[in-house]
């Protein structure tokens, strides 16, 4: 299964394969055995795929968390500093989560 997200045009070169320069236009994403979803893009030249990062049930639900936490900027009345230091903390466990999740996928086999 794979679906295409709207996004802006980022400049890319196929670095890894063909060498030639494209646009990323939209990651797509896949599911994986044991709830992981693999977000890439693939070089429209050779048909490379580079891998944007892994997800998990747990990294899913801390991605949720930090939208909801980033609403809460939009309230005048909300403390933004400790509202910002909620979603450097979010940041960083959303890292952690997708580095573990790539070790477990990849096996420390790193492609971005």
């Amino acid at each position: 299964m794979s679906t295409a997200q709207a996004s802006k045009a980022i400049p890319a070169i196929c670095n890894e394969g063909c060498g030639e320069q494209f646009e990323v236009k939209g990651f797509q994403k896949e599911r994986l055995p044991g709830a992981v979803e693999k977000t890439f893009f693939t070089c429209p030249h050779c048909q490379r795929e580079y891998v944007a990062f892994y997800t998990d049930t747990e990294v899913r639900q801390l991605q949720d968390k930090i939208r909801r936490i980033q609403s809460q900027l939009q309230n005048p009345r909300a403390d933004q500093a400790a509202t910002l230091k909620k979603i450097k903390k979010t940041q960083a466990s959303i890292k952690a989560g997708m580095d573990r999740v790539r070790v477990a996928v990849e096996g420390g086999n790193q492609h971005v």
